[in-house]
């Protein structure tokens, strides 16, 4: 059912702007949009100068009306009803009133959905008194018992208190109108008002019966002259060809309208933008930008502009600032992941000057300290790395934050909201908040309006009283969700993104409509879930009753034909598995073929000419000057794939450590080679056979309690006493059995742990740490490298790329000159400790054949003998090392599972 058929109806071209006439909108963006088409309009009127439209709210015109009356003294301040709560307050209340009645502590509090609920009581609230909702006790529900008791307790603290909600200061706004006050317009037009809405009904009588002429704006225009419907395969199809089609429009009317001066206005409105709005913007700068590739780009204003998606919350500088105030409110309780992200994003301290250092310091943490973490720990973490990682001014911004939280304490832990802001706008003042770089439009626009928001936490002073700093946050983070922040644009974009509802608006010269799918449009029925929906129906709550959203969604699809020269209506056929079908609304539309859109690609795809491409497969050479760190790990990932190679050792790219609990596998394996280091110095396998069980014990129980206190030496805290405990049960039964295996060797003496090598391959300087090199009572060596997992292979030893390098680098390049009787890897293991590798001969370790053993892996032709497979060794090592220095950097790999 549409509003008042028996208005007049009036153009907007046919429009007037005097003095005397006035438009209501539905919304304040549609009231700018229409103040702007009618300035246009005038414009190319070849009019000079024109009046301004007068356009606003219902909302924003009573207040201003109602707040002139009070100042000419026309309405008596006494009879004013109290004090207008906003919406911030007015939710602050329903939400308290909640928490009373249900009797929630605060951790329920945290795990519940208070704020949800709020504003769902609130709205239901607004239902009430709006559509004025009764409900015979029989068909009362436990949710309706509940909402009425919050409703008669709001109301009751309201009367109480002298306050207004925001409904109830409409309603007496509307009556000061009949009760005559003056300022009333000549006449008044409604416009975007596409649903039964009571309280204009209301508000349309009393202007009526002042004598004010009331009209309804028509938005559109003629019919379009093309209406399509396209039917794409997918999402991404569907917004690829709308980029395409909206990139042809601006296209065309650049080469036809070259000296016109009205710009051209384009319009994509989405069913459903917030999960399409990504790939949308993607695909539009790929169609309009192309060529803007790079962070110098991303502050220039785009062709587009997405509106009505965008909350203030997710600007980056107010993210940053609201990260800021949860470390100083919960400093107990810090997210590793989540201070990762706030290390590494700009907008305070030394954002600029320290970005190096503070990534490094990232990568740091991640496997120092454990997912869930505190304050206090990433400070002393600091404190430690600050010199080395040149970040003093992290270490500044940290140690104030540090220091605030210490103060808050020593303060009275409940305050009014507004003490509070003071709190948190010094924390972000004392942390170089906004950062050091100058912010553009866009950022600073955003810094204001949290800064606004920050200042108006002093009206919630009279809702809340004294309260913890966590309550006044949690409700500065729902203001900056739920206020939508617009960039400002020192030009208007040419394609506008909005969503269906947004596209109730001003004609523009073309219009595409997607997503249009059955299960979208129209839209389903929302009824407010604490009041029977069946009680919505009958009260006529269009949110509730199918049929008016049927017969609204066909209004508003009239209003689109009529709203541009050329209607795109569009849907897609699947998504993912799912089959979808077009909206029953839009069926009898008939499809166009793609001929149009493909040609619009063809045409959009000119301007990639203008792009250079290249193959990258050859990185620059390795300099004397280039200091190539990585050593056997990097000589591993050329093996395997050379891009992989130069990505990660030569860019410094690689996959950041995941934060764990406790300790993670390197550090457990650092703590295994270091106890068997421990052990092992300067000892020899007859030491180990003439100790007793109770002496072995002692001698591999301080082995890895030392371990232990020089990995908690250089730890950023002492491991806790029952991890602790048991990691030194878990290290001692290893070496334990680990040690049953070496007694079963000839014998041996450990010639040296850890050893440090500085080699020379190929012109590549590579330093090596050899785990372990034992000597034979005949004077040759046997080299060993710790595994502690159990995917422990040398298979690759045989192969012209060898991608375990480690042993064979040792074996043929660093004892050249000396006897080596085998190479072996360790496994060391609680399950199947064992020795893989090669020997000269059999029984010189444990299950490890000699070469003439294993000559399906080592054919006789190209390992003839044990001094072959070391030149053998040498000569691949080499050619893999000159790949590298030659700057090799091709994608070639024999396996996916290999990279």
């Amino acid at each position: 059912m549409m509003l008042r058929k028996d208005l007049r109806v009036v153009k907007l071209a046919d429009l007037s702007a005097d003095e005397g006439t006035l438009l209501l909108c539905h919304s304040a963006r549609l009231a700018t949009d229409l103040r702007r088409a009618h300035g246009a309009l005038q414009a190319a009127s070849g009019r000079p100068s024109w009046r301004a439209l007068q356009s606003a709210t219902m909302a924003m015109w009573l207040e201003h009306l109602c707040s002139g009356a009070l100042l000419r003294g026309e309405i008596p301040p006494d009879s004013v009803p109290g004090v207008f709560l906003n919406k911030l307050q007015e939710r602050s209340l329903w939400e308290q009133t909640i928490l009373t009645d249900t009797k929630m502590s605060a951790v329920a509090a945290e795990l519940f959905d208070t704020d949800g609920m709020a504003q769902v009581a609130m709205e239901a609230g607004n239902l009430s008194h709006v559509w004025r909702l009764t409900l015979p006790e029989a068909m009362q529900t436990e949710e309706w018992r509940a909402f009425e008791r919050w409703q008669a307790s709001v109301a009751a603290i309201c009367e109480k208190n002298h306050w207004c909600t925001q409904t109830q200061a409409l309603a007496w706004r509307i009556a000061c109108i009949s009760r005559g006050v003056t300022g009333l317009p000549t006449q008044i037009g409604i416009a975007g008002f596409m649903a039964p809405d009571p309280m204009l009904a209301r508000l349309l009588v009393a202007l009526e019966t002042r004598g004010v002429r009331v009209f309804r704006l028509e938005l559109g225009s003629a019919e379009a002259a093309q209406i399509c419907r396209y039917e794409f395969a997918d999402a991404q199809a569907e917004c690829d060809a709308a980029a395409r089609w909206a990139a042809k429009q601006l296209h065309d009317y650049i080469c036809t309208s070259k000296n016109s001066r009205t710009p051209i206005r384009i319009r994509i409105a989405v069913a459903d933008l917030p999960v399409r709005q990504r790939m949308l913007a993607a695909a539009l700068d790929a169609a309009l930008h192309p060529d803007w590739v790079g962070a110098a780009w991303a502050g220039h204003e785009r062709d587009y502009q997405i509106i009505g998606t965008s909350v203030l919350a997710d600007q980056p500088l107010v993210n940053v600032a609201l990260s800021l105030l949860q470390l100083l409110v919960h400093p107990r309780r810090v997210a590793q992941a989540d201070f990762g992200v706030l290390l590494c994003a700009s907008g305070w301290s030394g954002d600029v000057s320290e970005a190096d250092g503070r990534a490094q310091l990232e990568a740091n943490l991640r496997e120092r300290l454990s997912t869930v973490t505190t304050l206090d720990s990433i400070h002393a973490a600091v404190t430690r790395l600050h010199v080395e990682l040149n970040i003093p001014r992290l270490f500044e911004s940290l140690s104030a934050i540090v220091d605030a939280t210490k103060q808050l304490r020593a303060q009275s832990k409940r305050q009014l909201p507004s003490a509070w802001a003071v709190h948190f706008v010094a924390l972000l003042e004392s942390v170089g908040w906004p950062g050091e770089r100058p912010c553009i439009a866009a950022e600073q626009a955003a810094c204001d309006a949290l800064r606004e928001s920050l200042t108006n936490l002093v009206t919630l002073d009279a809702m809340l009283g004294r309260v913890d700093s966590s309550v006044v946050l949690r409700h500065l983070q729902r203001q900056c969700r739920d206020q939508i922040f617009q960039a400002p644009r020192r030009v208007p974009a040419a394609v506008e993104v909005c969503s269906l509802t947004d596209a109730i608006a001003a004609p523009v010269d073309a219009m595409w409509v997607m997503g249009l799918i059955e299960s979208a449009w129209p839209t389903v029925p929302r009824p407010n879930p604490l009041l029977p929906a069946e009680m919505q129906r009958r009260a006529g709550v269009n949110a509730a009753r199918a049929d008016s959203l049927a017969s609204q969604a066909q209004a508003i699809q009239t209003l689109w034909r009529h709203g541009a020269d050329e209607v795109v209506f569009s849907s897609a056929t699947r998504e993912g598995e799912r089959e979808l079908r077009a909206s029953p609304l839009i069926a009898t539309i008939k499809k166009t073929t793609l001929t149009r859109v493909v040609a619009v690609a063809e045409t959009a795809s000119k301007s990639d000419e203008r792009l250079e491409r290249f193959t990258d497969a050859l990185a620059p050479a390795v300099t004397d000057a280039e200091r190539v760190r990585g050593g056997t790990h990097l000589l591993q990932a050329q093996a395997i794939c050379p891009a992989w190679g130069f990505y990660q050792y030569r860019l410094g790219s690689g996959v950041l450590p995941a934060p764990t609990d406790g300790l993670d596998a390197k550090a457990r394996g650092a703590l295994l080679h270091s106890a068997l280091e421990l052990f092992w110095r300067d000892r020899a396998q007859s030491d180990l056979l003439q100790m007793n069980a109770a002496t072995r014990a002692d001698e591999v129980s301080a082995a890895v309690e030392n371990a232990l206190v020089n990995y908690e030496r250089h730890a950023i805290a002492v491991l806790p006493p029952r991890l602790r405990q048991l990691e030194h049960q878990r290290l001692v039964a290893l070496l334990q059995t680990w040690l049953d295996l070496e007694a079963q060797r000839r014998p041996f003496r450990v010639l040296a742990c850890e050893e440090k090598h500085n080699l020379n391959i190929e012109g590549l300087p590579v330093r090596v740490i050899i785990d372990r090199i034992d000597e034979l009572d005949d004077g040759r060596l046997i080299i060993i490298d710790y595994k502690s997992g159990r995917k422990v292979s040398a298979n690759t030893w045989s192969e012209p790329r060898i991608s375990e390098p480690q042993l064979p680098i040792y074996a043929a390049l660093a004892f050249p000159d000396r006897e080596l009787a085998a190479v072996a890897l360790a496994r060391v293991t609680s399950d199947n400790p064992a020795f893989i590798g090669i020997a000269q001969a059999a029984d010189l370790l444990p299950l490890v054949k000699a070469l003439d053993d294993q000559r399906k892996h080592y054919p006789a032709d190209e390992f003839a003998d044990w001094n072959a497979l070391r030149e053998r060794w040498a000569e691949r090592i080499k050619v893999v090392a000159a790949e590298v220095k030659d700057g090799c950097a091709a994608v070639v790999f024999d396996s996916d599972a290999s990279v």
